[in-house]
């Protein structure tokens, strides 16, 4: 890990004397999250000059630290793949309690169309973007209409489920059957592009 030391801590949201309560409290407004709307901050950092921020999860859990830590994860990946740094640090944070250390890479075993959109998350719909770009190549809409569809589905809206039964990829797959079995969960997330870039320049100088 080019001798590069990793930090991993859930501090008290209030904790104005940690390394990394400015970083904290500019995330916090920048997201609108008020200070009263969690009570602890689950951090995975580093430190140059300054302490730079990889990953962080509010909750008002003071639960201990996952058993396998970001740093087991991170020592099993490619460290000069940007795309497997993204999905650790946005995916990290959403495992199951008894998921193995890295079920969540898995060989992508899909070929052509789907192929293509899940390629990065190793045949898992897992982005945001995933679903739109689905749904925008099936049916030719707008940008608009394809984030419209995608917040539905995340919503679990009845009338989104009914629409992707009667919406058909090539492969003959209803985009129903596709969300349902390759969705990460019930949701999509943001891909944390920043936290991964931060993340990658610290270990590849």
């Amino acid at each position: 890990m080019q001798n590069k030391i990793l930090f991993e801590e859930r501090i008290a949201v209030n904790n104005s004397n940690h390394i990394c309560s400015e970083i904290i409290r500019n995330y916090r407004v920048e997201q609108d999250i008020k200070i009263d709307d969690f009570a602890f901050a689950h951090l995975v950092y580093g430190i140059n000059s300054k302490p730079v921020l990889f990953h962080i999860n509010f909750s008002n859990n003071a639960e201990f630290l996952p058993k396998n830590e970001f740093n087991i994860h991170l020592k099993n990946l490619n460290q000069k793949s940007f795309s497997e740094l993204l999905y650790l640090v946005t995916y990290y944070g959403f495992f199951k309690e008894n998921e193995a250390n890295l079920s969540f890479f898995k060989d992508n075993n899909f070929t052509g169309a789907i192929a293509s959109y899940l390629e990065s998350t190793n045949g898992k719909l897992f982005y945001h973007y995933q679903v739109e770009q689905l749904y925008s190549s099936v049916t030719n809409s707008t940008t608009e209409e394809a984030i419209a569809f995608r917040k539905a589905i995340n919503l679990k809206r009845h009338s989104a489920f009914e629409k992707a039964k009667k919406i058909f990829l090539s492969t003959g797959d209803s985009l129903l059957e596709v969300i349902t079995q390759y969705r990460h969960r019930d949701f999509t997330l943001y891909p944390k592009i920043k936290e991964a870039i931060a993340l990658y320049n610290y270990l590849n100088p």
